[in-house]
C-alpha cells in the first residue's frame, strides 16, 4: 500500500487492512461453522443492512441448542452469580517471616483484610453485569475459535466477533498488536475532533459525486482502537477517519492487559484459535444434509391425494358430491390412495440422525446424552454420567482460567482501583500475594470445601474408633487423609494448650456437678433452722 493511501486512510486503519488478510482464512471457516449453527454470528459485511429473514437457517437445531448450552453452562462456572471464584492469599513462608510466635493469628488478620478486598471486587463486577456480554462471547468462541472482549471501567465487558477485530502474536502465543473495528456516530465522538471528521466525511462525499453534501446526523464513521505491546507497558489509542483521538492516548501495566483475547484450541504459531464447531462441522453438516433429506421426504409423504383410473367406471364428481356416509356409483379397484413407500428408507436416514445427534449431545454436554434410554436409571448414574461429561471439558476450562478469568481480575481490579478506591493497596503486583481462580470440575459446585470437609469428618469417625485400639496418632491419620483431600485443616484442630485448658474447664465443671448436691443440701438446713428459730 503506498504512503499517499497511508495518510489519506490513516496507519492505524491501514494496518487493520493489512492485517485482515491474515484473518482472512480463519474468518472463511467461521462462516462455514456458524452456517449450520447460528448463522446470524458471523455474517458477511457487505449484508449487514439487509432484512434479517434473508439469513438462511440451518435444518437442524441441534448445533445452536448445544452453543448456547455449552455457553450458558460454561458462563456460569466462570462467573458464578455473587460468589467467588478467585482467591487472594499471602505465602506461608512470608507469613512466619512476619509473625514467628503469632503465625496463625496473623494469617487470620490477613487474610480477613483480603477477603474484604474480595468482597469489594465482587460487587464491582456483578455492578457491570458482565456475565451477559460473557455468554454471548462464548458463543462466537465455540463457533468461530476467537473472541475479543475490551473491559470498560464503567460500562464492563464489551465483546467483538472475529470480523471486527484483527491481532498479532508470537510463537508461543503472546498478543504483540491487536485493533479493533466498530461504527460508530459522529455526534459520540469528542468534541475537539467531531468538525474535522465532519469535513473529512463531506469530502469523501464529493469525492464520489453524491447529492447531498450536507451532513446527516445518520452518518457512521468507522473507529479503530490499537493495542501495541511493548517493553514497558500496553500502549492504547483509537483513529477515526485518519484523525487520532488525542484523549484515549493511554497505557497499562504488563501484567494487566486491556483486553481479553480468547482461543478455543490455540496452536503455536497461528495468531488465531479454531473453533469447537470446526472439530465436528462433518457430523453437523451430514445431520443437516440428512434432516433435510427426511423433511422433504416427510412432506412429499404427507401429502394426500386419491388416484382414479381414467378408463374406469367411477366418476371423480360423484364422489366429490357424496356426502359421507352416502352412496356413490363406480368400482372399488378404479379408487387407490397415492403412497410414496419410503417408510424403511426414511427409518434407515432417521437412524443415522439418532445416532449423530447422540454423538453431538456427548460433545455439548447435553442432558439428553446423560440418561440412557432404559426404565430405570438410578440417580448415582446419572450423577457419574455427568461427572465423565464435565470432566471432558476439563482442558477447556485450564485454558479459560488463564486466558479469562486471571486477566478478568486484573483489569477489573485495575479499573477498581482507579475509580472507586484509590487508597487500596495494588495486591495484584504484591509478589507475597497469590492468585488463584477455580476451575473444572471444582467450579462447578461451589460448595467443594464443604464437601471435602465432610468427606474428612466421615473417614475419621470410621478410622478413629479402630486406630485408637491399634495405638496409632490420630493426629498424624488426619493429616495424611486432610493432605490426600487437598483440604486445609489449619485452624481446625485444638492445640496443646488449647486442650489442656479445655481439660481444665472441664474438671472444673465436674467438681461443680458434685458440689452442688452437698451445697443444696446445707443451703436448706440453714434454711429450715432458720425458720424453726423464727417460729419459736
Amino acid at each position: 500500500m503506498d504512503n499517499n493511501n497511508i495518510n489519506q486512510k490513516g496507519a492505524v486503519a491501514a494496518e487493520y487492512e493489512n492485517m485482515k488478510q491474515d484473518r482472512q482464512p480463519y474468518l472463511t471457516k467461521a462462516k462455514l461453522a456458524a452456517k449450520y449453527t447460528i448463522p446470524s454470528l458471523i455474517t458477511d459485511v457487505e449484508k449487514k443492512y439487509q432484512n434479517i429473514q434473508q439469513i438462511e437457517t440451518p435444518n437442524q437445531s441441534v448445533g445452536a441448542d448445544g452453543v448456547n448450552n455449552l455457553a450458558s453452562k460454561v458462563t456460569m462456572v466462570m462467573l458464578p452469580p455473587n460468589q467467588t471464584f478467585f482467591k487472594f492469599a499471602m505465602d506461608d513462608l512470608v507469613l512466619k517471616e512476619e509473625a514467628p510466635d503469632n503465625t496463625s493469628k496473623y494469617k487470620d488478620e490477613v487474610n480477613k483484610g483480603l477477603a474484604r478486598v474480595e468482597k469489594l471486587l465482587i460487587d464491582y463486577q456483578e455492578s457491570l453485569g458482565d456475565r451477559v456480554c460473557l455468554g454471548e462471547a462464548l458463543k462466537h468462541l465455540y463457533v468461530t475459535g476467537n473472541t475479543f472482549m475490551i473491559h470498560d471501567p464503567k460500562e464492563g465487558l464489551k465483546y467483538y466477533p472475529l470480523d471486527r477485530f484483527c491481532i498479532k502474536r508470537d510463537y508461543c502465543g503472546n498478543v504483540l498488536v491487536a485493533i479493533t473495528e466498530e461504527t460508530v456516530n459522529i455526534d459520540t465522538l469528542p468534541k475537539d475532533i467531531r468538525e474535522a471528521v465532519k469535513l473529512k466525511v463531506l469530502a469523501k462525499k464529493a469525492k464520489v459525486n453524491e447529492k447531498s453534501k450536507s451532513h446527516s446526523q445518520e452518518d457512521d464513521v468507522v473507529l479503530y482502537t490499537k493495542f501495541e505491546r511493548t517493553e514497558e507497558c500496553w500502549k492504547t489509542s483509537q483513529e477515526v477517519e485518519g484523525i487520532e483521538i488525542p484523549n484515549a492516548k493511554g497505557s497499562y501495566p504488563l501484567d494487566v492487559c486491556p483486553f481479553i483475547a480468547l482461543r478455543y484450541v490455540r496452536i503455536d504459531g497461528e495468531s488465531y484459535g479454531r473453533g469447537l464447531v470446526e472439530e465436528y462441522i462433518g457430523d453437523i453438516s451430514y445431520l443437516d444434509t440428512l434432516s433435510l433429506a427426511i423433511k422433504q421426504a416427510s412432506l412429499a409423504a404427507s401429502k394426500f391425494l386419491m388416484l382414479v383410473n381414467p378408463t374406469g367406471v367411477t366418476k371423480i364428481k360423484h364422489l366429490a358430491e357424496a356426502k359421507n356416509g352416502g352412496f356413490a356409483l363406480g368400482r372399488a379397484d378404479d379408487i387407490a390412495p397415492l403412497q410414496a413407500n419410503k417408510y424403511y428408507d426414511l427409518q434407515v436416514a432417521q437412524a443415522e440422525c439418532d445416532k449423530i445427534e447422540r454423538r453431538l449431545n456427548r460433545i455439548f454436554v447435553m442432558k439428553a446424552a446423560i440418561q440412557r434410554d432404559a426404565e430405570r436409571v438410578t440417580a448415582e448414574e446419572i450423577r457419574q454420567m455427568a461427572q465423565d461429561l464435565e470432566e471432558a471439558l476439563g482442558n477447556h476450562y485450564a485454558i479459560m482460567c488463564k486466558e479469562f478469568q486471571l486477566a478478568y481480575v486484573k483489569i477489573s481490579f485495575h479499573h477498581l482501583r482507579k475509580l472507586k478506591y484509590k487508597s487500596l493497596p495494588n495486591i495484584i503486583k504484591d509478589k507475597n500475594i497469590h492468585l488463584t481462580v477455580t476451575t473444572g470440575i471444582e467450579a462447578l459446585g461451589r460448595s467443594s470445601e464443604l464437601n471435602k470437609l465432610i468427606t474428612f469428618l466421615d473417614i475419621m469417625g470410621k478410622l478413629a474408633p479402630s486406630a485408637q485400639p491399634l495405638g496409632c496418632k490420630i493426629d498424624a491419620i488426619s493429616e495424611k487423609v486432610a493432605t490426600s483431600l487437598n483440604l486445609d485443616v489449619d485452624g481446625l484442630f485444638y492445640s496443646e494448650e488449647e486442650k489442656a485448658q479445655i481439660q481444665q474447664q472441664a474438671q472444673q465443671q465436674e467438681l461443680i456437678a458434685k458440689a452442688a448436691p452437698n451445697f443444696v443440701n446445707k443451703a436448706g438446713d440453714m434454711i429450715m433452722q432458720q425458720q424453726q428459730q423464727e417460729q419459736q
